[in-house]
C-alpha cells in the first residue's frame, strides 16, 4: 500500500472538510421552513380586518361607518401589487396613490379610517383598535 505524502494528506483533509460543510449546508436548507410570503392586511378603525397573500388575485369593497357617514373603498390585489381602485371619500388620496408591492408600504384612507399594508407576517400589521 502506498503512503500518502504530507501534501496529499492536506489535500484530502481539505476535500473532506469541504464535503462535510456542503452536507451540513444542504441538511440545514432541507430542515429550514420556507420563508413566509408577504401578506396584505386591510383594516379599519371600525374593526374590519382582512388578510390575503400578496400573490392572490382579489377585489373587495370595504364599507366603513353607517348612514350618512358610510364610506366605501375598493381594494384590488393583482400581480403582486395592491391598489385602491375606487373610493367615495372627498380627497381621493388613496385612489391616487401608486400601487404598493413591498413589505412596509401602505395605502391610507384617512376619511374612512382604512389602512392597507404589506407586511412580512400578519402580526406585524399596525393595530387600529
Amino acid at each position: 500500500m502506498a503512503r500518502l505524502r504530507t501534501g496529499d494528506r492536506a489535500l484530502l483533509i481539505v476535500i473532506a472538510a469541504a464535503l462535510v460543510c456542503a452536507a451540513g449546508w444542504f441538511a440545514s436548507r432541507a430542515l429550514m421552513p420556507d420563508p413566509e410570503e408577504p401578506v396584505v392586511v386591510c383594516q379599519t378603525k371600525d374593526g374590519f380586518r382582512r388578510v390575503d397573500a400578496l400573490d392572490a388575485d382579489a377585489t373587495y369593497t370595504v364599507v366603513t361607518g353607517e348612514g350618512d357617514a358610510e364610506g366605501r373603498n375598493t381594494v384590488r390585489i393583482q400581480g403582486g401589487q395592491v391598489d385602491v381602485t375606487e373610493a367615495d371619500c372627498s380627497n381621493q388620496v388613496c385612489v391616487d396613490h401608486d400601487p404598493i408591492a413591498h413589505v412596509g408600504e401602505q395605502i391610507v384612507c384617512l376619511p374612512h379610517g382604512m389602512v392597507v399594508e404589506i407586511v412580512a407576517h400578519e402580526e406585524d400589521a399596525a393595530s387600529l383598535m
